[in-house]
């Protein structure tokens, strides 16, 4: 079977930030012509900075600035080599010095924390060593263990500070494994929690095997003894624990620290730690910045430093407090995280907030879940009380405007985030109003519905004309295993006098989560469900089935009342998901530029893109060469020819409406050949009594193709025909013909010629194969669909699953 473009983890980021930059409040051009850390230029304006990670504001101390200039002079701009070869000593220096913030232990320096860890971590891990990664541990740890996988490493994940499960999963695992390594922040950059070092303590007790790796580049410098860090502070390193820090941040300079006990972990890294040897090393003036700052804190001057900030964190949390907002972030930490809800709330609350003369970040998905965005900020030497009186005076005010400007209620989002909002004059809640000009009708069976209302909206839209769904809800129901059971939501919005304006219908279902990740990963996955068949699954509330594609929602966009009529829509989809207890919903299938686009991302949907459609515009024919003369590309004719005509006596081919109990059985087996055969389009088997269900209803029909030599049937083609279209939804194959025979071809150019014998103006060809269908003249059409998860976990976990 052929390939399919397939949705990436990147590619929902990309679309993400890419609506975040167009809306200007992420990858934002400042412009100041110098930097004291107070204030950021932007577009003409003087914003107080909130976003910077300096914490200690070392980066403008006086002392760090002239001996980085008086290293440059001595040394140059760089050494150009190795430190396999040569290690200068002003990073030997430097390297003694962090050793002593460090109690004594041993220090690696690098360019950058990232470098560390993807040092460190292919140096230190073992084939036979198990690593369990923290959900939302850093990137720059996530990466250089995809890359373990490679060597045979195994790699698994746990649900952020989820103890019981990290534990679970050891004891399930410890005689597996040679050593076990948890790997987690110190300080989570995006919610400013913080590990619960008390309980990693008991785990190290208890399990001997278990090994600890910190990434605390933002615990630096504004915690601990020498500034060590928060993690260092607690925990210390030894032989079973190995902490990765920086020297940037709140360190003030650039660059990474590997901190070793184990002297044969330093050793091996030492002396050849991969891009320690291959990259080149610290610029001296960075290393005389950060001389400078490991002597400060090996200074009392630290703490003066650590003791300001955690005045003005202090201060900080009593105004959040005071102001009764949405922070979700620990008070011992200087990472603040406001939730805001949608992604469009979030997008206009920061808005608002940059045009108050304030600087803040944005966190939206897949950082955090699509329903729990919000702005995010830092807090820093540089800010001031009254500085934070002007933040925690603007949020305030701002927050319940962004959330009721954008259509969502403000106890919603305070009860999303664990917080009560009283009852005042400031804030009390406005009921919807309801729209008189509309008429919602909500039904759970297409019997219900009006036929001829729901044919004169679907009736040529692939498999869901009112006959169509009736088939549809026959088969998904009443069936022994729980993921062939669906749920079905249907919703008509009709004006007052009766005229339609909007209609579609979602399906509830166990999906697979990995339904379009690479075909590598859902074969990884499928292993698993081997004795879980449900790992990964989610409980999904989606629009149309999984049992058709095509366009599934009719709107008059013409109608005054058109916007009005998607807000009850999604009113609609939130109720039914509570109601079934969904985690995921998704709306699909959509052309680019699709009026509901931007709508529905606005509400928090994250934009991905799904495997490509294609539809061929029937051209009429009579024979093999009138086809043959439409195609203009002699390559294709030639491979039609080749793999297609040339076989046709080899061939009887029928077309049956009503089929024996018998050859359902048949059908559906060949259907399942196809199906364990295919990951690109990852979904549960359907029932197995399709094909008979199917018989039953005079639009549906069964293409068999068998050999003329022996009747053996080869191919089958489940195929629906509507007034003007014909759509043929499944192929089942006998996989012993597959070469020989080239059955799959020859099942492609029945499906071709069926729609063109039934004269019908257009034959929808489906999901896969782009290649082979385009030979017909069939249009590829891209499809986006538009995804809100409860959790991230699991995304997270499949995108683990992929090498690089």
């Amino acid at each position: 079977m052929a390939k399919i473009n397939h949705n990436n983890y990147l590619d929902v980021v990309d679309n993400v930030w890419t609506s975040a930059k167009e809306k200007g409040i992420m990858h934002i051009n400042s412009e100041e012509q110098s930097f004291n850390g107070e204030k950021f230029t932007i577009k003409g304006r003087d914003l107080i900075n909130f976003g910077t990670c300096g914490y200690l504001g070392l980066e403008t101390h006086p002392d760090l600035i002239a001996n980085s200039m008086e290293l440059t002079k001595k040394f140059g701009t760089q050494l150009s080599m190795s430190r396999a070869y040569i290690r200068p000593t002003y990073i030997q220096e430097l390297e003694e010095l962090m050793s002593q913030v460090f109690d004594g232990n041993k220090v690696i320096c690098y360019t950058s924390t990232s470098n560390a860890h993807i040092s460190v971590i292919a140096t230190i891990i073992k084939s036979n060593d198990l690593i369990i990664l923290d959900q939302q541990v850093h990137f720059s740890v996530q990466f250089p263990c995809k890359n373990m996988k490679l060597q045979g490493t195994e790699v698994k994940m746990v649900k952020h500070s989820n103890y019981e499960m990290l534990e679970e999963m050891i004891r399930e695992n410890y005689n597996k494994y040679n050593r076990i390594w948890y790997m987690a922040d110190g300080v989570y950059s995006m919610h400013g929690d913080l590990p619960d070092t008390v309980i990693l303590k008991k785990l190290l007790d208890k399990y001997p095997k278990l090994h600890l790796y910190f990434d605390d580049a933002h615990g630096m410098s504004w915690d601990g003894k020498n500034g060590a860090g928060y993690i260092y502070d607690r925990l210390g390193v030894n032989e079973r624990i190995v902490l990765i820090s920086t020297l940037a941040k709140g360190f003030g300079c650039v660059g990474g620290t590997a901190i070793f006990a184990d002297s044969e972990m330093y050793r091996r890294t030492d002396v050849f730690g991969g891009p320690l040897s291959y990259s080149h090393p610290l610029s001296p003036a960075n290393v005389g910045a950060a001389i400078a700052s490991a002597k400060i804190h090996l200074s009392n001057d630290i703490y003066t430093y650590q003791s300001e900030l955690k005045e003005l964190m202090s201060y900080m949390d009593g105004k959040l407090k005071e102001k009764n907002l949405t922070n979700i972030s620990s008070p011992d930490s200087p990472i603040y995280f406001i939730g805001s809800g949608l992604n469009k709330v979030t997008r206009n609350f920061v808005h608002r907030i940059l045009q108050e003369g304030i600087y803040v970040n944005t966190a939206t998905f897949p950082v955090v879940p699509n329903d729990k965005s919000g702005l995010r900020f830092t807090l820093t030497r540089h800010n001031t009380k009254s500085d934070i009186d002007l933040l925690t005076d603007a949020m305030a005010y701002h927050l319940p405007k962004a959330i009721e400007e954008e259509g969502d209620n403000v106890e919603r989002v305070y009860t999303e985030f664990g917080f009560h909002l009283p009852k005042n004059e400031n804030n009390l809640q406005i009921e919807p109003i309801n729209n008189l000009n509309l008429v919602v009708e909500e039904y759970t069976t297409i019997q219900d519905i009006n036929a001829t209302d729901w044919d004169l909206m679907f009736k040529d839209r692939g498999n869901i004309s009112h006959s169509g769904m009736q088939a549809m809800e026959e088969i998904f129901s009443n069936n022994d295993k729980p993921e062939e059971n669906w749920s079905f939501h249907y919703i008509i919005i009709k004006d007052k006098n009766g005229k339609l304006v909007l209609a579609t219908f979602f399906t509830g279902a166990i999906y697979k989560d990995d339904i379009v990740a690479q075909e590598n990963v859902s074969k990884q996955i499928e292993e698993i469900r081997q004795n879980d068949p449900y790992y990964l699954c989610s409980k999904t509330l989606a629009m149309g089935s999984l049992f058709c594609e095509g366009d599934f929602i009719y709107l008059d966009i013409e109608h005054s009342e058109w916007r009005k009529s998607v807000n009850h829509l999604f009113d609609f989809v939130s109720k039914v998901k509570k109601d079934i207890e969904a985690t995921a919903v998704i709306f699909r299938d959509f052309d680019e530029g699709h009026v509901l686009s931007q709508i529905i991302e606005d509400e928090g949907y994250a934009k991905m893109r799904m495997p490509n459609t294609n539809i061929i515009k029937n051209p009429k024919w009579e024979t093999t060469n009138d086809l043959m003369a439409l195609i203009k590309s002699k390559k294709k004719r030639d491979n039609i020819k080749q793999y297609a005509i040339r076989h046709l006596e080899k061939f009887d081919v029928k077309i049956k409406n009503q089929i024996t109990d018998e050859e359902a059985i048949q059908y559906f087996d060949l259907f399942e050949n196809v199906k364990k055969n295919n990951y690109a389009f990852n979904f549960f088997q359907y029932p197995k009594k399709i094909a008979k269900v199917l018989s039953k209803y005079d639009e549906w029909e069964f293409i068999e193709i068998s050999l003329k030599e022996n009747n053996h049937v080869v191919a089958v083609v489940y195929g629906c025909i509507g007034d003007d279209h014909y759509c043929p939804i499944i192929v089942g194959l006998d996989y012993n013909y597959i070469e020989t025979h080239q059955i799959y071809k020859q099942a492609m150019f029945q499906m071709v010629k069926r729609g063109n014998d039934l004269n019908k103006k257009t034959t929808y060809l489906g999901l896969t194969a782009d290649f082979e269908k385009q030979k017909y003249l069939a249009l590829t059409v891209p499809v986006w669909a538009y995804l809100k998860v409860d959790e991230t976990y699991n995304l997270e976990l499949i995108e683990s699953y992929s090498n690089i």
